[in-house]
């Protein structure tokens, strides 16, 4: 059986294997209605969301679960990957797109509408407070970056409470309920390689050309938060996790870091298996075991 819907903004998909109809509809109801409570919360795109009302005020009283858990989790990866991640991007984002939409054909924003927009940027200026969340004067936070992990995460533990088995959950990123009944693994396809075989943990994957700004492509969404540019080292990213939500932050994170950098950082989050494929179209790969879930 298979759901298909929207999630955060993005095409969404739920494949049951070895279920009964019946049990699947009532799984993707329970599904449906906690992908709307957590949109509520972390949706850059729905008026009212909790994180909308945090970019117009500043300050969020008696914020939610939901968003406290992300946010939390967004400035550790943060922390961890030296700023490589960081969730007040949004400044960075919003300066591009209104330079483009102003001017379709022009190059690159010019470096004092870059440097403005950077001025912005920095996670360590976010507090999360007993009783409330606050951003600096001048910042626009997302969650863009982690928030189809952290929904999918949200959404396998639901199903998984209920009983359900042989699932793959696909938000944007891809988690696995174990593997289909028979054992087989689910097949996560790519371009130009053989597709992912995975029976358990997540798969999150970043790519620049998936949002490109500009008439000719000038610019792409995954920015490199110290220059305020478009990261130019990867063709593609895929990370392997346990966690949907930290698959999703680190590809977001390493689309911005060098060869040499992931390596560093990797020993800084265990369980991760990386590919990396550089503009020359080679492939590189990076484990930090334990793996917990596996894929081929």
């Amino acid at each position: 059986y298979e759901w298909h819907g929207v999630a955060m903004g993005a095409d969404a998909t739920i494949l049951f294997n070895g279920i009964e109809q019946r049990t699947a509809r009532s799984g993707i109801d329970a599904a449906v209605a906690e992908i709307d409570r957590l949109e509520d919360a972390l949706s850059l795109f729905r008026d009212g969301s909790e994180l909308r009302r945090l970019n117009r005020d500043k300050v969020l009283p008696s914020p939610g679960g939901d968003i406290r858990r992300a946010l939390a989790l967004a400035l550790d990866v943060a922390g961890r990957s030296g700023g490589l991640f960081d969730p007040s991007v949004q400044a960075l984002w919003e300066a591009h797109v209104d330079w483009f939409a102003a001017a379709p054909d022009a190059g690159l924003p010019p470096e004092e509408i870059v440097a403005k927009a950077r001025a912005a940027v920095d996670w360590r200026r976010i507090r999360i407070e007993p009783d409330m969340i606050q951003a600096g004067e001048d910042q626009r936070l997302t969650l863009n970056g982690l928030g189809q992990g952290y929904v999918t995460d949200r959404v396998v533990d639901l199903l998984y409470s209920r009983g359900l088995r042989h699932i793959l959950v696909d938000l944007g990123e891809q988690r696995a309920i174990g593997p289909r009944r028979s054992g087989a693994p689910w097949l996560v396809a790519r371009a130009n390689a053989a597709p992912f075989a995975l029976t358990g943990g997540a798969l999150a994957t970043s790519e620049g050309s998936g949002c490109v700004l500009g008439a000719g492509g000038t610019a792409h969404h995954l920015f490199d938060p110290r220059s305020g540019r478009s990261a130019v080292h990867w063709k593609t990213i895929s990370v392997h996790h346990r966690s949907a939500a930290v698959a999703d932050a680190l590809s977001t994170a390493l689309y911005a870091a060098s060869a040499g950098e992931i390596e560093a950082l990797l020993p800084r989050f265990a369980g991760t298996a990386i590919w990396a494929t550089g503009r020359d179209g080679i492939e590189r790969r990076w484990i930090s075991p334990p793996v917990d879930g596996t894929v081929g």
